[in-house]
């Protein structure tokens, strides 16, 4: 199939101005920024989205929860972005002798802080910032639209999306001028609905322009009015692009693992997936990349008078990881206090993670181009012959292109604890084990039950014949969900005892397969947790119950949180949950939380995880199913 990648900004810039698709059809790298008239003041666009998102970051992330969640007033909020960063941006302006830019600067901030009160004031029973925002800048990030038999890729940063209280998702763009480009805002804001109902199909949405001008105005546009400027602008132009791509390559690799740097070949960035583990193809060229990466590295620690020496390099889905042979002398305490050094002598967004493995140093460094690893092709390859039982799932692809797979009928992965921020990937990874679950398993083996209280994740398969109850998004039904599988874990007990049988896979092994295997799966429990005491009290009790005895009969639990602080991720919780699954969290707080060791704050998001079976950490990079191929693999009608 024909894939192509673009932005989109510059998909709009298609959509708008022929000759600006030209130029970018002829391989020319147009500018997508429009420029105010002479004497303009600058809007410094980049500069309000950058402080906008700090303060979203802030206010949704799980330390700042319970302090965030009492601020009632926009100065709060101002004085926060104050102290934090504004007052020194604002103090270069006026020592540039730029004071009416830092003074309409400062009036933009004011104007957002009072909107997000507004937000705050109607979001109905508000606990937490969370129940106003999905995501800042991230939760699309690279969406494969459909085009007549091809496909292209369209990478987006929406500002903001957010709950809505009538349409149930708002996606948002930040303005910071209005008058002759509102034709552009709004085929800008077209694009990125289109890309949000791919994302969370049967979704309600609705789009929002909002423009500090400083003064805020606000332009709300309906999801027909959205799709008609979609299918008059920008799909014809999406045609033609997807006309235009063609495969560009080798042919798909079958042949297990991924090549590693030094002993063949290795993928470039939009090669094509293999069939066996959702693998790029080999480019020698990639290879000699990697192994200049390498060097960098050694020549970095070489200036910090480390003397290291590369023992291999392997790249990863996500990343590179540079195996170091620490020179004689040298500890690896020393290697890994220098990760904020390698961040800015690589040029890298994050710190890389620094840690020791058996005879070596781990460096694992963020891939230019990551490649998603697809669900079905990896499970039609080594990865679908590793798991033994109906409740095996993949827990990712490792490093080295090894499946990382677990079992819920071991009492070793039994039960599992899933953490990670917005736009780590976490409902990603929930889906991945929720299809394949579906694809490896009918309906008469194994039977889920979904909590999903934002009712995002597992949109569109309320009535898939998977479900052993129905798709729950309120606290009591979730509570029920708990009480009904404690009920049955009793019911099961008896059985087991009268027949003679252990657990009940060697009850459905003798041929008696009329109780299925039972997967509960909470997108988020700490609405449960911060219910109140009698509700939290009553859900850790039969969260103990169904880890103590739910392996035997058959009823397991997958409990996933964004919010993994000590206040939800209890010692008791902790303790009935053997298998740990950490995706990007916002710091190494609450790392420690989830896999007793920091680390996970330093991962790339997008899948990329740590693991804990009981043995030491593992890294891996979690499948990704698209929504269309997972609708129809949990069979929604």
């Amino acid at each position: 199939m024909a894939h192509r990648s673009i932005t989109a900004s510059e998909l709009k810039c298609c959509a708008l101005d022929r000759d600006w698709l030209r130029r970018w059809r002829a391989g020319e790298n147009p500018s997508t920024f429009t420029f105010a008239p002479p004497g303009t003041p600058n809007a410094m666009s980049r500069e309000f989205h950058r402080e906008a998102r700090r303060l979203e970051d802030w206010l949704v992330s799980p330390e700042a929860a319970p302090d965030a969640a009492r601020i009632v007033s926009p100065d709060v909020l101002l004085d926060r972005l104050w102290t934090t960063s504004l007052q020194a941006f604002t103090d270069e302006l006026f020592a540039q002798n730029r004071g009416e830019e830092a003074l309409l600067f400062t009036a933009r901030m004011q104007t957002f802080c009072t909107r997000l009160i507004a937000l705050r004031e109607r979001t109905k029973n508000f606990r937490s910032w969370q129940d106003v925002f999905i995501g800042a800048e991230e939760a699309l990030g690279r969406i494969v639209v459909p085009v007549e038999g091809e496909t292209v890729e369209v990478r987006a940063r929406v500002d903001a999306i957010r709950f809505h209280p009538v349409h149930h998702l708002e996606v948002v763009d930040y303005k910071l001028s209005q008058g002759n480009q509102q034709k552009a805002d709004l085929v800008q804001l077209a694009i990125y609905a289109h890309l949000l109902a791919l994302w969370r199909p049967g979704a309600p949405f609705c789009g929002t322009l909002e423009y500090y001008l400083p003064e805020f105005h606000e332009v709300h546009v309906s999801p027909a009015d959205l799709a008609d400027i979609f299918s008059g602008l920008v799909a014809p132009v999406l045609r033609e692009i997807a006309q235009e791509a063609k495969p560009d390559a080798k042919p798909v690799s079958k042949t297990g693992p991924r090549t590693r740097s030094g002993r063949g070949a290795d993928e470039p960035a939009g090669a094509p997936v293999s069939e066996s583990m959702g693998e790029p193809a080999a480019a020698p060229e990639a290879a000699a990349e990697t192994d200049a990466l390498g060097a960098r590295v050694v020549a970095a620690y070489a200036e910090f008078k480390l003397g290291v020496d590369v023992a291999d390099v392997i790249r990863g889905p996500q990343l590179v990881r540079i195996k170091l042979t620490p020179q004689p002398g040298v500890k690896v305490v020393s290697l890994a206090n220098r990760a904020d050094d390698l961040q800015v002598k690589l040029v890298l967004g994050e710190p890389p993670l620094i840690k020791a493995g058996k005879g070596f140093v781990m460096v694992d460094l963020p891939r230019a181009e990551p490649e998603a690893c697809l669900l079905e092709p990896a499970l039609a390859g080594p990865l679908g012959t590793a798991l033994a039982s109906p409740v095996a799932f993949p827990v990712g692809i490792g490093v080295e292109g090894d499946p990382v797979v677990a079992d819920l009928a071991s009492p070793s992965t039994c039960h599992v604890l899933v953490a990670g921020q917005t736009g780590s990937g976490k409902s990603e990874w929930l889906k991945a084990l929720v299809a394949t679950l579906a694809l490896r398993a009918s309906p008469d083996a194994v039977r889920i039950a979904l909590v999903d209280p934002k009712m995002l994740t597992f949109t569109g398969i309320e009535r898939s014949r998977l479900l052993w109850r129905p798709l729950a998004t309120t606290l009591g039904d979730a509570m029920a969900i708990l009480r009904e599988a404690v009920a049955e874990m009793e019911r099961r007990y008896e059985t087991l005892s009268r027949e003679g049988f252990v657990n009940l896979g060697d009850r459905r092994a003798a041929g008696k397969t009329e109780l299925p295997f039972l997967v509960l799966i909470f997108d988020e429990f700490a609405d449960l947790i911060l219910a109140g005491r009698e509700e939290r009290k009553e859900f850790e009790g039969l969260v103990a119950r169904i880890a103590g005895k739910g392996r035997a009969a058959g009823v397991h639990l997958v409990l996933a949180t964004q919010r993994p602080d000590r206040s939800i991720v209890t010692g008791l919780i902790k303790a009935n949950l053997p298998l740990k699954v950490c995706l990007q969290v916002a710091n190494g707080t609450n790392a420690q939380i989830v896999l007793d060791e920091p680390g996970a704050e330093s991962l790339f998001g997008r899948g990329d995880l740590l693991c804990d079976f009981g043995k030491g950490l593992l890294r891996a990079q979690g499948l990704f199913i698209p929504q269309t191929d997972f609708l129809r693999a949990v069979g929604r009608d």
